[in-house]
């Protein structure tokens, strides 16, 4: 209700807005229900969030390149996850990893679809030392995104550290749309952030 009506209700009853009588309580079930109701439903703060990208020298690789038009690729990186934290405390000992990714997918310059692979993170604590390995399942269905590279850090952990949890990141591409689409792409160096939560 907008403050015009409010008002006009006012006038028409004769009485001054300040001087309204208080409202009636609510019924005692309303009541029970808002007291049950948290005050705030946050979403749960992540396991790990780790910067994300492709070391020199050594970019995502699709094969046969990847083009205007959707098809069946292969893509191979190894990914250098550097300056971890763990929002929610609970992989705190893990500072930074090493993916080895291999994906197959339906893939163009702005789409991928059909995701199946596998990947496994080796972990190494704040002294650099390994402390455990997580094996990925990477897994997209139906995803249409404008960077494909984004795909390979779409899944879940299936075994090792961190296992059960939900995996999401992307990749910035140094690549043009445009020489994507007009001479295939056929390696990507990029970075971004990747997720466990």
């Amino acid at each position: 209700m907008n403050a015009a009506c409010i008002l006009a209700l006012a006038t028409t009853a004769g009485t001054s807005l300040l001087a309204t009588a208080p409202a009636p309580a609510p019924p005692p079930a309303l009541a029970q229900a808002v007291a049950r109701t948290p005050m705030s439903a946050s979403a749960p703060a992540a396991a790990l969030t780790c910067a994300v990208s492709t070391p020199a020298g050594r970019p995502v690789t699709f094969a046969p390149k990847v083009g205007l038009t959707p098809r069946r690729v292969t893509a191979r990186a190894d990914l250098e996850l550097t300056g971890c934290s763990s929002p929610d405390g609970s992989a705190a000992y893990l500072r930074s990893g090493w993916a080895v990714v291999k994906a197959e997918a339906r893939a163009s310059c702005t789409s991928a679809r059909q995701v199946r692979g596998r990947a496994v993170v080796t972990w190494f604590g704040a002294d650099g030392r390994p402390v455990g390995t997580s094996r990925l399942r990477v897994r997209a269905d139906r995803l249409v995104a404008q960077r494909p590279a984004d795909t390979l850090l779409t899944g879940d952990v299936a075994a090792g550290l961190l296992v059960g949890e939900r995996v999401q990141g992307g990749i910035s591409p140094a690549t043009a749309l445009l020489d994507c689409a007009t001479r295939g792409m056929a390696a990507l160096p990029g970075n971004g952030r990747i997720t466990f939560s």
